[in-house]
């Protein structure tokens, strides 16, 4: 009987961990709701808005990751006694809870910041636009990627999650503005202007972007000049070869393309998925090779 309690423990423990997770789910919509002046709701259901459906996707993906992030930081200490456990899953429902909260944070910013003279929100409600809701998707996903990233890495605290969170914020406004100038087409244009073809690119651009910041967090925490040089080096030297690498890719797997023909004139969401794909699978290349 004790031996068959001792397997059980761990599945106990796992499912209280998916418990939480959905916990950590219903949070986030509460959340959402309580800080939103719309319904998560109504903008699904009674309105069928896709351009909101494609934001709430990323936010729900960035909160599952935040969890993970938190849960596989360290292990339950099934050795240790129930007392022990349980605090450890109150750890990870915090942490879940300080992401949900650093996510509204990043959507104020990066929705007044990252897009000329385009606020993200009015765009995805007021207009359906689901170029805007294809970015603001993205950035909730790519700071969801950076804070499960800070919140595992070996040797880091909640001062150093919070302080790679505001240091990604600088990085992906700064990157994904420059990827607007270097984008050979107005890209804020298309985007207030509802081109799909625009949006996606720009926003998967954006979690390529955030994956090379988890490369950044990836080694452990030894003090902030350490690690914030690692962080600035593989951040701009990343995106730089982020850039020549998908300019390469493009010649090689679109050779009969403009890009920015397809997407201004053409508004072609597949080459727009394709180029933003590219940028991930690049950055995913030198995430696990380098």
């Amino acid at each position: 009987m004790d031996k068959l309690q001792l397997d059980l423990t761990p599945v106990a423990l796992a499912l209280a961990h998916v418990a939480l997770g959905i916990v950590a789910l219903i949070l986030a919509k509460l959340l959402k709701d309580w800080l939103s002046p719309y319904g998560v709701d109504q903008e699904l259901t009674a309105r069928d808005n896709p351009a909101f459906g494609l934001a709430v996707t990323g936010y729900y993906a960035a909160v599952v990751m935040i969890f993970i992030g938190a849960a596989r930081s360290e292990g339950l200490p099934m050795d240790a006694g129930t007392m022990a456990a349980l605090k450890a899953l109150g750890v990870d429902i915090a942490w879940a809870g300080v992401g949900i909260v650093a996510l509204a944070i990043s959507r104020t910013l990066m929705d007044r910041l990252l897009i000329a003279s385009c606020r993200q929100s009015v765009e995805v409600v007021n207009n359906r636009n689901t170029a805007a809701g294809v970015v603001e998707g993205c950035v909730y996903a790519a700071t969801g990627l950076v804070l499960a990233g800070a919140i595992r890495q070996p040797g880091g605290s909640i001062a150093s999650a919070l302080g790679f969170f505001l240091l990604s914020q600088i990085t992906l406004l700064l990157f994904g503005r420059l990827y607007q100038r270097w984008a050979g087409y107005d890209a804020a244009k298309e985007i207030r202007g509802g081109n799909l073809a625009a949006g996606v690119p720009l926003g998967l651009t954006l979690i390529a972007i955030a994956l090379l910041m988890t490369k950044a967090m990836s080694g452990e925490f030894v003090d902030w000049g350490t690690n914030l040089s690692f962080f600035a080096f593989d951040a701009i030297a990343g995106f730089a070869l982020l850039m020549v690498l998908r300019w390469m890719t493009d010649l090689a797997l679109l050779p009969n393309a403009r890009i920015a023909d397809e997407i201004v004139r053409d508004r072609n969401v597949s080459v727009g998925l394709v180029e933003g794909t590219l940028a991930v699978g690049i950055a995913a290349i030198l995430l696990f090779i380098f």
